[in-house]
C-alpha cells in the first residue's frame, strides 16, 4: 500500500511524498487529487476514488514533474536515468533558450537504441554528401555529438548493444560517474563512482555474477571511454581503479 501526501501534480502525473522517498502515479480516469491530499493506494479493494498506476519510486527527492514529464510520457521512468536526463535537458535550454521541436523524441530514441561507433559530428549538408559517397552514417551518433556540444557539465552516450545500450552518465562538476551495461547473462551491471583528475575509483555492481570474458569487455567499453581501466576482482566485491 502507497500512502503519503501529494505534493505535485501535473496532468495525470502526481508525486506522493511517503515515509520510504517520493513515488510518481499516472492517474487513470479523470479523477487526479490536488496538491496536498493525503492519498492511501492498494494493488486491490481500493475504496479511494482515484485509481493509479505506479510508475517511479525513489529513496531521493525528483525533479519537478514538470521536469520529468517529457520523459515519463516516453517511457522513461528508471528513477536514477531520469533524474540525470533532466538536469542535463535543463544545460542544454541554458545554452539553446529554446529547445528544438525533435529533441525528447531523439533523446528517447538515442536512449534506447544508442550509436554506433562511427566517427564525426554531421550537419544535414555533410549527411548529404557522405551519403552521396556511399558511406554510412549514424544518425545516433550525430545526435549526441550535438547532444554533448550544449550539455555541460552533464555528459551521456548511449551506446547501441545486446539486448540494451550501454549507457554513460557523467557529471563533470561533480566528478561523478555511472555506466549502465546489460548483459543477457548477467543482466544490469552497474558501474559508479568517483573520477578525480589524476584517476577515478569506482565500484561495480552486477546483477549476476560476471565471468572473466565478460569483465574484459567491460574494461575494454570503459577503456574506451575513460582512456584507460584496470579491474580487480576479489572477494565478494568488484573494484574499478582507472
Amino acid at each position: 500500500m502507497i500512502s503519503g501526501r501529494v505534493i505535485d501534480v501535473y496532468g495525470k502525473y502526481v508525486k506522493v511524498k511517503t515515509q520510504r522517498g517520493e513515488k510518481i502515479l499516472k492517474m487513470k480516469g479523470r479523477k487526479v487529487p490536488d496538491r496536498g491530499w493525503i492519498l492511501e493506494f492498494q494493488k486491490s479493494g481500493n475504496s479511494s476514488p482515484f485509481v493509479g498506476s505506479l510508475i517511479i519510486e525513489s529513496l531521493d527527492p525528483l525533479p519537478p514533474l514538470s521536469d520529468l514529464v517529457p520523459f515519463l510520457d516516453r517511457g522513461i521512468s528508471d528513477p536514477v536515468d531520469v533524474t540525470f536526463l533532466s538536469s542535463l535537458t535543463k544545460a542544454v535550454i541554458s545554452r539553446l533558450g529554446k529547445l528544438p521541436m525533435w529533441y525528447y523524441d531523439r533523446l528517447a530514441e538515442y536512449y534506447y537504441k544508442g550509436e554506433t561507433d562511427s566517427k564525426g559530428i554531421y550537419s544535414d549538408l555533410v549527411s548529404k554528401l557522405v551519403k552521396k559517397k556511399k558511406i554510412k552514417t549514424d544518425r545516433m551518433k550525430a545526435f549526441g555529438d550535438w547532444l554533448n556540444t550544449f550539455s555541460h557539465p552533464f555528459y551521456f552516450r548511449s551506446y547501441s548493444n545486446d539486448p540494451k545500450p550501454t549507457r554513460v552518465f557523467l557529471n563533470k562538476a561533480g566528478s561523478v560517474i555511472r555506466i549502465e551495461h546489460f548483459s543477457k547473462k548477467h543482466g544490469k551491471v552497474i558501474v559508479e563512482g568517483m573520477i578525480g583528475k589524476t584517476g577515478a575509483k569506482l565500484k561495480v555492481i552486477p546483477e549476476r555474477p560476471l565471468d572473466h570474458r565478460k569483465l574484459d569487455n567491460l574494461q575494454k567499453k570503459l577503456s574506451s571511454i575513460l582512456g584507460s581501466a584496470l579491474i580487480v576482482q576479489g572477494g565478494k566485491n568488484l573494484g574499478f581503479y582507472v
